[in-house]
């Protein structure tokens, strides 16, 4: 069927523009914050309903609007932040498009309320206006409090298709916490506070301190062990190395204020971690790098989510340079858990006492070794060296065996071939209280009958908080909280994936010392395992060196 050109109605146009700037809740709560931090707030109020299907409300204390500069902001390309095209390439406001509130307009009910600073009228002082599916209803004089609040009512109500694609109150809330986490983060001058279904969820103090935000944010146990950051061109905070997390979230940049994301710097953070922390962790940053706006341009995304450098290697240096300053700054030491490296200086000084042979039962020669290796236990143990790797033999070869490793495989293997009838709880003596941030509680709280199923027994103690009393028996000494942090509960729960992470929680650590007769049950129970030779990750659990190699290495074949 031949189908004419024609021009597209307001209402379409505004709907479709929509559907670019606004993609669920979150998008709305981002573009009215940034317009309320835009308008020189010290106090930015946001109250959620229904994960803000029902209602999102901003209310601030900015310079307000007049009554004309209101009728025009729900125009669409109405901005006060740009004037001319030049103005694009030098942006330092977070909205500028002119789109967002002709955009969220068009897909909900709303309701504006605004009076500018000084101004003064008879014998009200303010304006309301009421806006449906684009469409103004009413404006009338009210009186109300220097700032703006503006209310958006049932959201996506006249676009069922898209209302049927928001996720459940959980994600969606999530986003908005998230969101208004990173907006706290990179404004500690205005105090933030945040309402879910009449729930505190977020309150900062707005006293201007970086160290006092992360703490509303992330938690005060988190920003007591970070570090600061301050160079000419990146200042903030990033983690000590025995500090890591599973996944990037917990790593935030901003550019000129703006909350970015950015692979590339990300790369260029982690990069300072390399030899730091173990592979597949990340850590803890809030960074902000300061950059001439007209070098980054941030209109490339039409929610203003990514950003593109003139001078990419420039920022990325900057990035790098300040994170290793800071890490070198400190000593590292191996007492973490296996989570921080041996220096690499540090010189090899043999403990006598490491040496696993008592003065009584010494194997004097290699015959007498082979006579000690049974089936039961297949290598003798000569040495724990750096109380991480076992140097061990059979007779015939010599076998290194990195501790961690091995005892993986061994636990992993017992969650794989446990029953429903045996006990998977250990009762703790003490209960323990622990505290998360905000956004770790409501994955918690949303995810507690999965991890009651895995062995723990929690229960919601006041706000972000929870009593601990029990713990999967196969933990062991292993740190629970650390555990409970690196589930990703907010994933697919692949069976295997989750049996990997408690066995490498519950597994002994690099640096542990270990007696005799542990080492000895440590080399038992591996061969006993169904895949003795590497660990649940795919690494190897332990290096065999025949005579041959050995010959080889010393040049003698």
């Amino acid at each position: 069927m031949y189908m004419t050109i024609q021009v597209l109605s307001s209402d379409l146009i505004n709907k479709i523009a929509a559907g670019e700037v606004i993609e669920r809740p979150a998008s709305v709560v981002k573009e009215l914050v940034e317009n309320a931090i835009d308008a020189k707030s010290s106090q930015i109020s946001i109250e959620i309903q229904d994960a803000g299907k029902k209602l999102i409300r901003v209310s601030d204390d900015g310079v307000g609007m007049s009554k004309d500069e209101i009728k025009l902001a729900v125009e669409r390309h109405s901005t006060s932040k740009i004037t001319k095209l030049d103005d694009l390439f030098n942006i330092n406001t977070l909205g500028f498009r002119g789109e967002a509130l002709p955009s969220i307009c068009s897909v909900a009910k709303v309701e504006i309320q605004s009076k500018a600073k000084g101004e003064i009228g008879e014998p009200c002082h303010g304006m309301a206006i009421q806006i449906e599916g684009g469409k103004t209803k009413k404006h009338e004089d009210v009186g109300c409090p220097e700032g703006t609040s503006i209310s958006i009512k049932d959201l996506f109500y006249n676009v069922p298709a898209r209302k049927k694609f928001l996720k459940s109150n959980y994600v969606e809330m999530g986003h908005i916490s998230s969101l208004i986490g990173k907006f706290i983060l990179s404004n500690p001058q205005i105090k933030f506070k945040l309402i879910s279904d009449g729930k505190p969820i977020y309150q900062s103090s707005g006293k201007g301190e970086l160290l006092d935000s992360i703490a509303s944010v992330y938690g005060a146990e988190i920003a007591k062990q970070l570090l600061k950051v301050d160079s000419p061109n990146v200042i903030g905070y990033v983690s000590k190395p025995n500090i890591s997390r599973v996944d990037r979230t917990y790593e935030s940049f901003f550019v000129n204020g703006r909350y970015i994301r950015n692979a590339l710097v990300s790369s260029a953070l982690e990069s300072c971690y390399r030899t730091l922390i173990p592979i597949g962790r990340h850590p803890i940053a809030v960074l902000f790098i300061k950059i001439n706006p007209a070098e980054v341009d941030v209109n490339v995304h039409p929610a203003k989510r990514e950003v593109k450098f003139l001078k990419t290697r420039e920022v990325l240096d900057s990035v790098s340079g300040a994170v290793k300053k800071t890490l070198s700054s400190i000593e590292i030491k191996s007492e973490n858990a296996g989570f921080s490296p041996f220096s690499s200086e540090a010189q090899w000084d043999p403990q006598m006492e490491n040496l696993l042979f008592d003065g009584q039962q010494q194997l004097q020669n290699m015959t007498e070794v082979e006579i000690a290796v049974t089936e039961v236990q297949p290598l003798i143990p000569i040495y724990q060296y750096k109380n991480t790797y076992i140097v061990a033999t059979d007779g015939d070869s010599l076998v290194l065996i990195d501790q961690h490793a091995a005892h993986e495989r061994i636990l992993f293997d017992r969650l794989e071939t446990r029953t429903q009838t045996q006990e998977t709880s250990q009762a703790l003596l003490v209960p323990e209280t622990l505290e998360f941030s905000h956004s770790e509680a409501l994955i918690l709280e949303e995810n507690l009958e999965y991890i009651i199923s895995l062995g723990f027994e929690l229960e919601v103690f006041g706000k972000d908080s929870f009593i601990l009393r029990a713990v999967p028996s196969i933990l062991g000494k292993g740190s629970a909280r650390a555990l409970l942090e690196d589930l990703e509960l907010g994933k697919e729960k692949a069976r295997e994936k989750v049996w990997k992470l408690i066995a490498c929680h519950g597994a002994i650590k690099a640096g542990d010392k270990l007696e005799t007769e542990e080492i000895n049950q440590l080399i038992r129970d591996l061969y006993k395992t169904a895949n003795p030779l590497t660990c649940p990750h795919g690494r190897p659990t332990m290096i065999r060196f025949q005579e041959k190699d050995l010959e080889k290495l010393f040049g003698r074949i």
